[in-house]
């Protein structure tokens, strides 16, 4: 069936169809137009299937007649938010996390063949002295903590 919108509540998403097939007005809710149109407003030409479980004349499905689906831009939305999160954590594991954990690459320390702890001034120090400078025997247990006695000790 047609018929055209004669009254719409749009704060309470319904409203009434008139058409020339039937007397009176036939209730219709926002719920039964096809997802993606924009909602219905007054003087609007419809399709219709009404719902023949109901006892009251009311609508099943609704189609706006000449009236192109509205773009959803949410799910655009959701996917420029997935890809910034995982964005930003890739950024935070790959690159600031592994600076945290290695605090002694940003200090500007080189190999200047300091070879024992003894001649190491910090715990920063000899973390770089062992991850980067060949010949140091600053690991005597080989459990990648340098200089534990003197100046890498966990209590």
């Amino acid at each position: 069936m047609k018929g055209k919108i004669v009254r719409w509540v749009d704060e309470r998403g319904f409203g009434f169809i008139n058409t020339e097939e039937l007397n009176g007005d036939i209730f219709v809710h926002v719920s039964k137009f096809k997802k993606g149109d924009r909602r219905p407003q007054v003087g609007d030409e419809v399709e219709f299937q009404l719902d023949r479980k109901s006892t009251n004349l009311s609508v099943d499905k609704a189609l706006l007649i000449g009236v192109k689906p509205q773009k959803n831009p949410v799910p655009s939305i959701v996917i420029s938010a997935f890809l910034v999160g995982i964005l930003g954590a890739g950024l935070y594991l790959f690159v600031i996390m592994p600076k945290l954990s290695r605090p002694h690459e940003s200090m500007n320390f080189s190999c200047q063949s300091k070879v024992y702890c003894n001649q190491m001034r910090s715990c920063d120090e000899a973390k770089f002295y062992l991850a980067n400078c060949p010949g140091v025997k600053i690991d005597g247990d080989h459990d990648g903590i340098p200089c534990e006695r003197q100046l890498c000790r966990s209590w």
